[in-house]
């Protein structure tokens, strides 16, 4: 279910930033500005509401669609493999293992988040100080890098986790995922 939460969520991001882009250029061209003033404030608020749902998920550790390629895929999450333990009927050494996974992968997670929020204020400290263009750009690439580097901690968590269940129980989890979502 959170899953399927968190894809209409992202749909939704996705939609309002378009629409808000939409009307922004049909106004412009209709030399209507009274719908300018009132859209664009509304998506913009939904944007913003997107966004800190994005970080407080990435704040606790999650991975807020980061590894979705990876578990629609059949690579199984290491905390859906946990949840749904009983129906995957894991063996005490498959629950450790899967268990270390999680953990592994959520403290890094949760390093790299705190990092990635901090090289982007950083950004953002640096257009407000009027820096050269060369150092916005490289400051922009390490963003990125540090959020690819976030999303592979994620990706790799699956790939470990694939590892640790047998073909039947990967069948299973697939199983289940898809009546979740």
């Amino acid at each position: 279910m959170e899953l399927r939460r968190l894809c209409i969520v992202m749909f939704g991001c996705c939609v309002l930033a378009l629409a808000a882009a939409t009307n922004g250029v049909d106004g412009a061209q209709a030399g209507s500005a009274a719908p300018l003033a009132q859209e664009p404030v509304s998506a913009m608020q939904q944007h913003h509401s997107c966004l800190e749902e994005e970080r407080a998920s990435i704040e606790r550790g999650e991975g807020f669609g980061m590894a979705m390629a990876a578990d629609h895929a059949g690579y199984p999450g290491p905390r859906h493999v946990l949840e749904l333990a009983t129906e995957l009927k894991l063996t005490a050494e498959q629950r450790s293992a899967m268990e270390k996974v999680y953990a592994t992968m959520h403290e890094k997670a949760i390093a790299r988040g705190k990092e990635l929020f901090e090289s982007e204020a950083r950004l953002e400290q640096m257009f407000h100080e009027g820096r050269p263009e060369a150092d916005l750009r490289e400051q922009s690439f390490r963003v990125d890098s540090i959020h690819a580097e976030l999303r592979w901690i994620h990706l790799s968590a699956h790939l470990a986790a694939q590892k640790i269940l047998t073909a039947d129980q990967i069948a299973v989890y697939t199983r289940l995922r898809h009546e979740q979502m």
